[in-house]
């Protein structure tokens, strides 16, 4: 069997293993890489961390003459399906049509768990040996706080997960026809409840009534027509290597005239749009609310959850500044504080590695020589949270996501495939990551 029908074969176990998080479940996946390496007689450890959920962990040893890399954190639970009518292919079928592998998780990020797995495993069979420790990290968990997953490795076994280097998730989307984004930094997640207290009364008489749904709606307003400052930093990384014209990367790095470019921009491609918007600000959103507990009945408490998206350097303090600015005289009635504990509550603030390092020239090396001279490789603070946080805030590790993907889908497709209907990934694009990955490592610690 090939290199890349061994991948598919993978990718496709992957998918029907249905590690939907929550539970999450992990440990069937993670058993079915175990089973992988079993066959090629590669050693591995298998770490449980809960009933059903757990971490993988492979090494080759090398000589000490050069930097450690780590092909990972790579995660093997995805996220559940709201609605199957929605999908053309049934979701946990890993079908493979059209040169598509259909199913949840294929983009999100089993295609490049696959690739990892798959390089570890062929540059082992022939005996590879790197001038530093090349890792192998698979882990549960990613969709939600990491505990049981690259965090809790970080913490309980730091001995094994410390590296100089590692790839990850969130890279290789493709930006018109040759220009490909790389992931060196991330932005911050908060999760943060507003309570606001009334007085409960009957509700037949509303008149100056001490409502509380009313404070609340009151606040979703004050938070949806906020205006935050605008930092343009991380979009000029962007927007300096994209294949667009020179005036309009000029407004699109102004802090002054972005607003206008980026609503330009939404009337011709919202993808772009939306990230430009995310790259250049604190976003807040308000996306859970709940209160009263009778329809006739003035509510006595009601509160919304929102999702706090910070860049670097924002901290809590910040956060919180930002968010009663927000609110105006609002903030008096309004009560701040944490989303009560559950998965993915617990903060993470903003974080980068350097644009430029030796392994980012052995990527933007290995793009050139697998899809051509004129290829670009472009860098991308991702506007969502990944694993690469645990490495970056433990050790400074140089954490990047990178993978490539083929011309079969636009960018903004595939962005809409995550965590939405429709997820797929193309047999070129596992194909062209199962060998980049492997290329990169041979460059990189030979």
């Amino acid at each position: 069997m090939s290199m890349i029908d061994e991948a598919v074969q993978l990718l496709q176990e992957l998918v029907r293993n249905t590690c939907v998080n929550p539970p999450g479940n992990e440990m069937k996946s993670i058993r079915s890489i175990a089973s992988y390496l079993e066959l090629h007689d590669i050693e591995h450890d298998v770490f449980v961390t809960a009933s059903e959920r757990g971490n993988l962990f492979a090494e080759i040893q090398g000589t000490g003459e050069g930097p450690s890399l780590m092909l990972g954190p790579g995660h093997v639970d995805v996220v559940p399906v709201e609605d199957e009518s929605k999908w053309k292919i049934p979701p946990f079928s890993g079908e493979k049509k059209d040169g598509f592998i259909w199913g949840r998780g294929t983009v999100d990020m089993l295609f490049m768990v696959v690739g990892q797995v798959v390089a570890f495993t062929h540059l082992h069979k022939e005996k590879f040996q790197p001038k530093g420790d090349l890792k192998l990290l698979i882990v549960a968990d990613e969709e939600a706080a990491g505990q049981y997953g690259a965090k809790w490795m970080v913490e309980n076994y730091p001995e094994k997960v410390k590296v100089d280097y590692l790839i990850s998730e969130m890279g290789g989307f493709r930006m018109g026809e040759n220009h490909f984004l790389y992931q060196y930094g991330e932005k911050g997640g908060t999760w943060l409840r507003l309570t606001a207290t009334g007085t409960e009364q009957h509700g037949s008489m509303p008149y100056k009534a001490d409502n509380a749904v009313e404070k609340i709606a009151n606040a979703i307003l004050r938070l949806t027509e906020y205006k935050a400052p605008v930092d343009t930093t991380y979009v000029r990384h962007l927007v300096e290597n994209l294949p667009i014209g020179i005036a309009q990367k000029k407004l699109i790095s102004n802090r002054l005239t972005v607003n206008k470019a980026i609503d330009v921009l939404s009337n011709t491609d919202l993808e772009q749009a939306k990230l430009i918007h995310a790259l250049t600000r604190m976003t807040i959103s308000p996306n859970l609310t709940s209160g009263g507990t009778k329809v006739n009945v003035v509510p006595g408490e009601a509160y919304i959850d929102i999702d706090v998206r910070s860049l670097p350097g924002q901290d809590r303090e910040y956060i919180l500044k930002t968010v009663r600015e927000a609110l105006g005289d609002l903030a008096q009635d309004i009560e701040i504080g944490p989303v009560p504990e559950q998965a993915g509550s617990e903060p993470s603030y903003g974080n980068a590695s350097d644009i430029d390092t030796p392994l980012v020239d052995t990527m933007r090396e290995v793009l050139k020589e697998l899809v051509g001279e004129e290829s670009c490789l472009v860098p991308l603070l991702s506007p969502g949270v990944t694993d690469c946080r645990f490495f970056r805030q433990k050790w400074n590790s140089q954490a990047y996501g990178f993978s490539l993907f083929d011309d079969k889908l636009s960018m903004g497709e595939v962005m809409a495939m995550i965590h939405g209907p429709n997820e797929r990934i193309s047999i070129g694009s596992l194909e062209l990551t199962v060998k980049g990955y492997r290329r990169i490592v041979e460059k990189f610690l030979s």
